[in-house]
C-alpha cells in the first residue's frame, strides 16, 4: 500500500511527464537539424503559408519638387495565396504582389507538421546557421527563403519560399517607338483601327488609298497594298462593324469592305456622311439629321433626337459602340460644328438594352451647362477610343489654339458628359504639338497605337495585359 507521500510524489511526476517529453523532443529536433545524414521525410510537410499585411513603399516629389520623398503604406494580404508545390517543394504566390511592396521584414504565419522549423536566405553558405522559426520573426523575403523541417524520426523535408513582387506600376505605361513608314508620316491623311490580327492604316496619299498593316506584335514590316477606293474617300469615317469595314466618300457615297482592299458602293445620298457603325446598323448624317439603316437592307429612317438638330457635329466627328454593361450597349458621338459661338465640342449619345428595340431609343445631347466645368474641348482630329473603361480621345491641336496636338488625352468615365485632362498616362512627349495628320487606335491586346509626325507609338497599361472589353 502507497503512503499519502508516495502518491503525492507518483501524481507529481506523471503530471510533468508531458513538459519532459517535449523537452526531449525538442531537443531532438534542434540536434538532428545539425546531423548531415537527415533523409528526405514523408512525415513532416508545410500544410499553409499566408501573411497578414505587407508593406508599399510610394515615391514622390518633396516640396521643394526636386528631391524625393517615400512614405509607407500597409496593406492586406487575404487576397494573395500562396500555394505549395509538394513534388518539387517550391511555395510561392502565383499572382504578384503590388509593385514596390517591401519585403526585407515581414512577419510570415507557416502551419507543418511534425518536428521543428528552420529558415534561412536561400544563397546563404552551407556553413551559415539555420534559424528556427518562430511566428513572430521578420524575415527578409528579397530573395527567395529556405524552409527547412526536420522530424524526429531523424528525416527533414527543404522548400524554398519565393514571394513574387510586380516589377512594374500597374498604372504606369511605357511607349514604344515602332517601325514607321513613309505612307503614315502624317503627311497624308490616314486614318487608323486594328482589323484581321494587324494594325490597319487607310492612307491617301493623293494617288491611291493605300492599306497599310502591320502585325500586332513588336516585329514585322509594314505591308503596303492598294485599295480600289476613290479618292474622294473621307477616311476620318472609317468604321468597323461586327464583320466588315464602312467608309463614305465626300460626294456622299458609302461604301463597304470584307477586307479592306476591296470596297463596294452601297448607297449615295448628297451629303450623307458616316457618323458610326453598331453591330446592326449603320448611322449617317444627311439633310441635316441623323439617319440608320440595318446593315444589309435597303431604307434609310430618321432617328429621333432629344435637342434641336441644329446642335449636331458636321466636323471632326468621332464615334465609338460599346458595351457598357451585360445588358447595355451604348453608342456615342463627338465632334465640332462651324458656330464661332462655341466654345467646346458636341457629344450625343444613344443607349439600348436587350429588352429595348434600338430603333426606339432617342440620341441624347449632353448639353453644355454652368454647373459642368469639364465640357469637351473644340479639338481637331478627335480619336475616339474606349480605354481602361473610360472613353479616351487623342487629338490635334483646338480650334482656338490653346491646346496643343497630343498636349495630353481627355477622357470620360461618365460616357462623355465630362472631360478630363488625363494626368497619369502622357502621350510621348516628342509627339507634343505635332503638325499634320494624326490618328490613334486601340488594338484588342490593349495597346494604344499613335501614328503622328513620321513617328509611330505603341502603349499599354501594365495591368491592361489582358482581356479588353467587348467593343469594336
Amino acid at each position: 500500500m502507497y503512503t499519502n507521500t508516495q502518491k503525492g510524489i507518483i501524481g507529481s511526476f506523471l503530471a510533468l511527464l508531458p513538459f519532459l517529453f517535449t523537452t526531449v523532443l525538442l531537443t531532438s529536433c534542434l540536434s538532428d537539424s545539425d546531423d548531415e545524414s537527415l533523409v528526405e521525410s514523408n512525415t513532416c510537410y508545410v500544410s499553409k503559408v499566408s501573411f497578414k499585411s505587407f508593406r508599399k513603399a510610394t515615391v514622390t516629389k518633396a516640396s521643394d519638387g526636386v528631391t524625393d520623398s517615400t512614405f509607407y503604406t500597409t496593406y492586406s494580404a487575404a487576397n494573395w495565396v500562396f500555394s505549395i508545390d509538394h513534388k518539387n517543394l517550391f511555395i510561392e504566390n502565383r499572382d504578384s504582389l503590388p509593385c514596390n511592396t517591401d519585403l526585407s521584414r515581414v512577419v510570415m504565419d507557416l502551419s507543418y507538421t511534425a518536428g521543428i522549423a528552420y529558415y534561412r536566405a536561400s544563397d546563404a553558405w552551407e556553413e551559415d546557421p539555420w534559424i528556427p522559426y518562430q511566428s513572430s520573426d521578420s524575415i527578409d523575403f528579397r530573395k527567395p527563403v529556405h524552409i527547412r523541417l526536420v522530424a524526429t524520426d531523424k528525416t527533414e523535408r527543404k522548400y524554398t519560399l519565393k514571394i513574387n513582387v510586380h516589377t512594374m506600376e500597374g498604372d504606369s505605361l511605357h511607349w514604344e517607338a515602332m517601325k514607321g513608314d513613309d505612307a503614315v508620316s502624317g503627311v497624308y491623311p490616314m486614318k487608323a483601327l486594328a482589323w484581321n490580327n494587324a494594325m490597319s492604316v487607310l492612307v491617301n496619299d493623293g494617288n491611291a488609298v493605300l492599306l497599310m498593316t502591320h502585325p500586332l506584335s513588336n516585329t514585322g514590316e509594314w505591308t503596303r497594298q492598294v485599295t480600289d477606293l476613290p479618292l474622294t474617300a473621307d477616311l476620318s469615317t472609317l468604321s468597323k462593324g461586327p464583320k466588315n469595314l464602312f467608309l463614305s466618300s465626300k460626294d456622299g457615297c458609302l461604301f463597304s469592305s470584307a477586307d479592306g482592299l476591296s470596297w463596294t458602293r452601297l448607297y449615295q445620298h448628297d451629303g450623307l456622311r458616316l457618323v458610326g457603325v453598331s453591330y446592326d446598323k449603320l448611322y449617317a448624317k444627311y439633310n441635316g439629321v441623323i439617319n440608320s439603316i440595318y446593315i444589309g437592307a435597303d431604307s434609310w429612317a430618321i432617328d429621333p433626337l432629344d435637342d434641336e438638330a441644329s446642335f449636331l457635329p458636321d466636323d471632326e466627328i468621332a464615334a465609338l459602340t460599346y458595351v457598357q454593361n451585360e445588358t447595355l450597349t451604348r453608342m456615342v458621338i463627338v465632334g465640332n460644328r462651324g458656330v464661332e459661338k462655341d466654345t467646346c465640342g458636341l457629344v450625343w449619345s444613344k443607349c439600348w438594352t436587350d429588352f429595348e428595340e434600338e430603333d426606339t431609343e432617342s440620341w441624347m445631347y449632353y448639353s453644355t451647362s454652368w454647373d459642368n466645368t469639364h465640357p469637351l474641348p473644340l479639338l481637331t482630329q478627335m480619336n475616339l477610343m474606349y480605354y481602361d473603361n473610360m472613353l479616351m480621345i487623342a487629338g490635334g491641336e483646338s480650334k482656338d489654339g490653346e491646346i496643343e496636338a497630343l498636349e495630353r488625352f481627355y477622357v470620360s468615365q461618365d460616357n462623355g458628359l465630362t472631360w478630363w485632362r488625363l494626368q497619369t498616362i502622357l502621350p510621348p512627349a516628342d509627339l507634343r504639338g505635332v503638325g499634320g495628320h494624326l490618328t490613334a487606335a486601340v488594338d484588342e491586346n490593349n495597346f494604344i497605337w499613335l501614328f503622328a509626325g513620321s513617328k509611330v507609338y505603341r502603349g499599354r497599361l501594365n495591368r491592361l495585359g489582358f482581356a479588353r472589353p467587348d467593343i469594336f
